[in-house]
């Protein structure tokens, strides 16, 4: 991970979608407001229960955002029509009183320029700009307490001549004004990016082993060709390395933007199951030629950690930042895998080495598992911290990757300890104990490996 070309993961389970839609959304732009409102239809709860939970934290952001902050005009729709307004819990929730009645229907008003304008960091925020809306889901769709694994329908409705995208069912071909999506659950919808407006662009890059698309928007002139030139290749690069895509499609979502202010900070990027998102200032010159190991880092999160996860890291906990043991190998893996064998950068290990000799004491004295707890919701806003954790677990990654040829003459590396744990994951569907991680890699490679993994649980000083 790397300031201006960074990273950020994320999470998502996916059951089976359910024969039946359970769930509804409804977005609709605000004509000429920088608004949205969103409308939840379910089966009915008693109102008591129905509470509208609005994220704090998203998968692999490792922060904290209040996104209540924008949230206004939340009123609840019993089965008769009546109102109930919605109140501020405790936490980061409304409700709708402790009456029997029944609530089906749930609508609230998002500012989306609020939004930019308060959060520093683009790659947490929604934009509203000229001709363009891009929604992060994150950012704008709450959900009903416990229905939150019912599959959803949605359906969007903005400017009968803005057409309308999301990398949920991604197409050149799109709609003007409205258009609907399925999601197979919460964690699904929030997943996804939905571009609306005239200043969107999208291709495909019609040579990619699955399709693979660029959507932009952008405030000055750029060549969404040369951006799918370089995604093309980072992800022909990481099929020849895994051996194989799990992905079904791929979105590169990319804005360019004027800044909102001195302060907004448009260096870090996100990735997400089946896309990933950059954040660019026009202000400085873009090169995707220069881009190729971004774009390679968060293609490569689609392998891990967004298919092979451990634990805090799914099923999410939306209403806090939920502890994660395992970051520096969620990004330290990928920072290896990316830089190392694929670009076959060797400098790179020196950098990671001063991020880790560089680093203030109270970083210095954390063992990894505990330094992973502090990014929980630190990672970016001490960067020091975060770029700690992946040089941590890009260099444990070197270790073994060393170790492992050793121990078998070449013959096995650290490729197959990742598909060990990809493998391990695809088979029981669940998050991968700290404790588990070991052996998993052990017998894929048929190397005991705890010798350098009892070496890197350790503080360096």
């Amino acid at each position: 991970m790397r300031r201006i070309i960074v990273l950020f993961s994320f999470i998502i389970a996916i059951p089976s979608l359910n024969a039946q839609q359970k769930i509804s959304y409804l977005l609709n732009k605000q004509a000429n407001l920088n608004k949205v409102t969103i409308q939840i239809t379910f089966d009915a709860l008693s109102a008591n229960d129905a509470n509208l939970v609005i994220p704090r934290s998203a998968p692999g952001t490792y922060s904290l955002a209040n996104y209540m902050a924008f949230i206004d005009d939340v009123v609840g729709y019993t089965v008769t029509g009546k109102q109930l307004s919605g109140m501020i819990g405790d936490g980061s929730f409304f409700m709708f009183g402790e009456s029997n009645d029944l609530l089906n229907k749930v609508t609230y008003t998002v500012d989306i320029q609020k939004m930019e304008i308060d959060l520093l960091d683009a790659s947490m925020s929604s934009k509203a700009r000229k001709d363009y809306l891009g929604l992060f889901g994150y950012s704008a769709f709450g959900f009903i307490e416990g229905l939150e694994t019912e599959a959803i329908n949605l359906t969007i409705n903005t400017d009968p001549s803005w057409p309308v995208f999301s990398t949920l069912r991604p197409d050149t071909n799109r709609k003007n004004g409205t258009d609907s999506y399925e999601a197979e659950n919460y964690a699904a919808l929030v997943d996804a990016q939905y571009l609306l407006g005239k200043g969107v662009q999208v291709i495909r890059v019609e040579e990619a082993q699955i399709p693979l698309f660029v959507a932009a928007y952008a405030e000055t002139t750029i060549a969404l060709e040369d951006i799918g030139n370089t995604g093309l290749l980072s992800l022909q690069k990481l099929a020849d390395y895994f051996g194989y895509i799990p992905m079904p499609h791929y979105t590169l979502v990319y804005e360019f933007l004027k800044p909102i202010s001195e302060r907004h900070d448009y260096g870090f990027n996100m990735e997400h199951l089946n896309s990933m998102t950059a954040h660019r200032d026009i202000s400085q010159e873009y090169n995707p030629n220069r881009d190729l190991g971004t774009i390679i880092h968060h293609i490569g999160h689609s392998w891990i950690p967004l298919r092979s996860w451990g634990e805090g890291y799914r099923p999410f906990t939306w209403q806090v930042a939920p502890l994660v043991e395992t970051i520096w190998l969620n990004e330290g893996f990928i920072w290896y895998v990316s830089f190392h064998k694929i670009l076959q950068n060797e400098e790179i290990l020196n950098w990671w080495k001063s991020n880790m000799d560089n680093a203030p004491a109270f970083i210095k004295t954390k063992t990894l598992k505990e330094l992973s707890l502090l990014g929980s919701t630190q990672y970016a806003s001490d960067f020091r911290i975060g770029k700690n954790l992946f040089s941590r677990g890009a260099l444990m990654a070197y270790d073994l990757d060393e170790y492992i040829q050793k121990q078998t003459n070449g013959k096995k590396s650290f490729k197959d300890a990742m598909l060990g744990l990809l493998n391990w994951s695809n088979e029981n569907q669940r998050a991968f104990k700290f404790n588990e991680i070991e052996p998993i890699m052990s017998q894929a490679t048929g190397v005991d490996l705890s010798p350098i993994w009892d070496k890197w649980q350790k503080a360096p000083k």
